[in-house]
């Protein structure tokens, strides 16, 4: 049996943020150029490192979409598509938090959005999506007594 003790060590959270955006395009998780109004797009958006731990995250419409039909995102990564967040809707405008499972992403798997866009003809809609995390193993600070 190993003997352990308390941690004086702490780390600050890590923040990454990515804005989608309609009118734009990004290269998807087949390296293809693909606008993000398109009918369905998966794209790895925050390339998160070995060893991290979400710990806080979420998506906000800022301006809701306007496509012709229903328009969702999901938030996971490569191995589930919807790990932090499940297809939610973003016609309209808010902040949605994100389900957190204390999962380690020990092999860094970067965070994949998920776009479904019923009829691609949106020309309005831009998500901001926000990630804290930290990292196993890391260390900003020595606290003493």
């Amino acid at each position: 049996m190993a003997t352990v003790f308390a941690t004086r060590e702490s780390q600050y959270p890590l923040v990454a943020v990515f804005d989608i955006d309609m009118t734009n395009a990004m290269k998807n998780t087949s390296g293809v150029l693909t606008n993000f109004k398109a009918t369905a797009g998966v794209f790895d958006v925050i390339l998160l490192p070995n060893n991290s731990i979400v710990i806080g995250g979420d998506i906000t419409v800022v301006e809701a979409s306007n496509d012709s039909g229903t328009a969702t995102v999901k938030v996971g990564d490569a191995t589930s598509d919807a790990r932090y967040l499940a297809a939610t809707t973003i016609k309209s405008t808010g902040r949605t938090a994100w389900t957190l499972t204390g999962y380690e992403n020990k092999s860094g798997e970067n965070l994949r959005t998920t776009l479904a866009n019923q009829n691609g003809d949106a020309t309005l809609g831009k998500v901001r999506v926000t990630v804290q995390y930290v990292i196993r193993g890391r260390s900003n600070e020595l606290q003493t007594h």
